[in-house]
């Protein structure tokens, strides 16, 4: 039997609109199960849960917004599915000190907001930015450690730096194009001949066939984070058969540098 090759393609695509489904449904059941294997993730694992059904519902979005033929606008979505996949082992991989980090760059990130509202005298009802979190670091490394984490978190060439592929940031920028105003979200819908006439399109000119290929990917990257965390192991034998199904290596988790 001939392996499958996986690929930005029609026969992929077939596969993939099965698989997420499952991938989806199977996450749900096993966020139903509620028992962690072990106490060392009790710390960050409800903050994995939270991204982990996230990201699942952020691909079912996507998955409806294909079969409208939205693809050009299901494009900033694919973003946040890789961002949050990432995040997520970048989460489980570091612990606690991670939690820390994540805690304190939230914090920093709602300060700014409320410092921006306070410069621009808009008051919002109901913002709360709490505490500032204090840490205490045993040693000078523990703190740089800290730091480190925390830029990490906070921005994602730093994330892909420590644990993506070399193409993993250029992806991330071509998704973030199509999140900003930029030409690419113009040039989706309209030709500009030669001869100064305009033709504008309802349907993109763009084809996004590879977002919804790919999309399985940072969904089974999640799994792999989070399954082994729940008692029974319960998406185990799901996200074998789909790497397997779809020609993929079986550890799709990216390794620190």
């Amino acid at each position: 039997m001939t392996e499958f090759a996986f690929g930005a393609d029609n026969r992929t695509t077939r596969r993939v609109r099965a698989i997420v489904p499952k991938l989806i449904a199977g996450a749900s059941d096993a966020l139903n199960v509620q028992a962690i294997v072990d106490a060392q993730h009790r710390v960050v694992f409800p903050v994995l849960a939270g991204w982990w059904m996230f990201a699942n519902r952020t691909a079912e979005a996507m998955m409806v917004l294909y079969e409208r033929g939205f693809t050009v606008e299901a494009v900033p979505l694919m973003r946040n599915l890789i961002g949050h996949a990432l995040a997520m082992h970048w989460l489980a991989d570091n612990g606690e000190p991670a939690y820390n980090a994540f805690i304190d760059e939230s914090w920093q990130s709602r300060k700014k907001l409320n410092d921006n509202l306070t410069e621009a005298k808009w008051h919002l009802a109901g913002v709360d930015i709490g505490e500032k979190p204090v840490f205490t670091f045993a040693t000078v490394e523990e703190e740089k450690h800290h730091r480190r984490l925390v830029g990490e978190l906070s921005k994602f060439v730093n994330l892909v730096n420590a644990y993506g592929e070399p193409m993993m940031y250029p992806l991330y920028r071509n998704l973030s194009a199509y999140t900003h105003t930029t030409d690419l979200t113009s040039l989706a819908y309209v030709k500009l001949a030669d001869d100064g006439s305009l033709t504008v399109s309802d349907q993109p000119f763009v084809d996004r066939l590879s977002d919804l290929c790919w999309m399985v990917i940072p969904l089974l990257q999640a799994a792999s984070v989070m399954s082994p965390m729940i008692k029974g192991n319960p998406m185990k034998t799901l996200v074998t058969e789909a790497v397997r199904d779809l020609g993929l290596p079986a550890d799709l988790l990216p390794k620190r540098h």
